[in-house]
This record gives structure tokens, C-alpha cells and sequence, in this order.
């Protein structure tokens, strides 16, 4: 959403702190961005699980489970 503000009626001060507002609202967007785009591209557990089933003859401990090559 962008929107235009009249700044006319401003203080210089006032202008630069409405300045660094929106950059910290931009860096903030950026990250959670970020963040989202890397928790989409990693894999669930149970999905690796279902593609790549492991081989049990007993109990596995959770270390295990996640711990396993390929």
C-alpha cells in the first residue's frame, strides 16, 4: 500500500523521524519476508518421513529420527 503524505506543514525533525519510521517499517517487511520464505522452503519432518521412510527393527529416539543420512 503506498500512500502520499503532505509534508509541508513539517519540521525538518519531523520529516526525518517520519523518514526513519518508514525505513524501519520497510526493513521490518523485508525480514519477515525473508523469514516466511525460508520456513516455506523448509521441509516438514513428516513429509521428509513419508518420501524417505526409515527402517525400524525397534525404538528410535527422536535424535535419531533427525539425525539421519539421507
Amino acid at each position: 500500500m503506498i500512500k502520499t503524505i503532505d509534508v509541508s506543514d513539517l519540521k525538518p525533525e519531523q520529516i526525518e523521524n517520519l523518514q526513519a519510521i518508514i525505513a524501519a517499517f520497510k526493513t521490518k517487511n523485508q525480514i519477515e519476508t525473508q523469514e516466511l520464505s525460508h520456513l516455506n522452503h523448509e521441509e516438514d519432518m513428516i513429509d521428509f518421513l513419508s518420501k524417505n521412510p526409515l527402517p525400524v527393527d525397534g525404538f528410535l529416539t527422536r535424535e535419531e529420527i533427525y539425525n539421519r543420512q539421507g
